[in-house]
């Protein structure tokens, strides 16, 4: 008798998680995101979201963007937050040929860079994608070694595993 409590305790957690978003994560369609206001590196950030169970925030439409950048107007101060925030996009790989780090996708379905960005050509080192609070979310090429907060992203979707982090 005591097994079959546990069994259903077990099903009720696993199934809770496919369902709802984990603790300070808030949801959005199929994905739960979490806000930190850590300052670290986009190195950092790719970890840390790990951690978390997912990775930096992929933003692949404009509803999405819209749904972040609401978020973001509306519940987080100046406390901590840095003008830039860190999302998934890199060119570290290949100069100039922007994508989502973990998937490997290029970022060509839903773009927003900000006028005269990327422009890393002029300035060598910055392979990191963030976005701007100061420009309306429009997104920047940064140095990936800056200090910034970050958006992790992590799917509902069941048996959802996030891949390794480039690799």
């Amino acid at each position: 008798m005591h097994v079959s409590g546990v069994a259903v305790f077990l099903v009720l957690i696993i199934g809770q998680g496919t369902a709802d978003c984990p603790d300070g994560f808030v949801k959005h369609d199929t994905s739960c995101y979490l806000f930190s206001i850590l300052r670290v590196s986009w190195i950092q950030a790719m970890k840390l979201c790990s951690v978390y169970g997912g990775e930096l925030a992929t933003i692949e439409s404009r509803e999405e963007e819209a749904f972040l950048e609401t978020y973001l107007h509306h519940t987080w101060t100046t406390y901590n937050q840095t003008d830039g925030i860190w999302l998934g996009g890199t060119d570290l790989l290949v100069e100039n040929e922007w994508i989502w780090a973990v998937s490997k996708e290029p970022i060509t379905e839903y773009i927003r860079w900000a006028p005269g960005e990327p422009n890393s050509i002029n300035n060598p080192g910055e392979d990191c994608l963030d976005f701007l609070p100061h420009k309306n979310f429009l997104w920047n090429d940064e140095n990936c070694g800056k200090l910034l907060n970050f958006v992790c992203e992590r799917s509902l979707l069941e048996g959802y595993v996030p891949p390794s982090i480039l690799g």
